[in-house]
């Protein structure tokens, strides 16, 4: 049997890895396109820019957009606004949201650092500022999640 043929055992294993790394590969690149809809619902004012980021990590979240993994914004709402994250791997995930009113881009606060705008983050349900271990949420199939302003 000529050299480049190999032994049925190395014939075997090459498939085998073969095989794997191919599995492998085609399973991360399915994981690599999950989405995550972010639907803010009762808007009282339908002006100005709605701004989202989203962040994989505590130590962006929930200010820090340009550390974001992702951001976003939202120019023409009325009462409900809808964006959609995309080309996101399974993991876990917290979003933040402020209504910039004034359209300074930035989220102006008092001299006490509390927000003048209204504010949101995922899985939010009372005032004072999110930690990422309370806002993240897991993803792991494409999914919707609701935000409340905290006016």
């Amino acid at each position: 049997m000529p050299w480049f043929f190999g032994s049925k055992i190395d014939i075997l294993m090459k498939t085998i890895v073969f095989t794997v790394l191919v599995s492998m590969a085609s399973f991360t690149g399915f994981s690599q396109d999950l989405s995550l809809k972010v639907s803010i619902q009762d808007i009282e004012k339908s002006e100005g820019v709605i701004y989202l980021s989203l962040h994989d990590n505590e130590n962006s979240f929930p200010s820090g957009d340009k550390d974001a993994l992702q951001t976003g914004k939202i120019e023409n709402f009325d009462s409900k606004a809808e964006f959609r994250f995309t080309g996101l791997a399974q993991g876990e995930y917290a979003v933040s949201v402020f209504q910039d009113l004034n359209g300074n881009a930035e989220l102006d606060t008092n001299f006490l650092g509390i927000p003048k705008e209204p504010v949101g983050a995922s899985k939010m349900t009372s005032f004072g500022r999110p930690k990422f271990a309370k806002c993240k949420f897991l993803l792991s199939e494409d999914s919707t999640i609701r935000i409340e302003f905290m006016n």
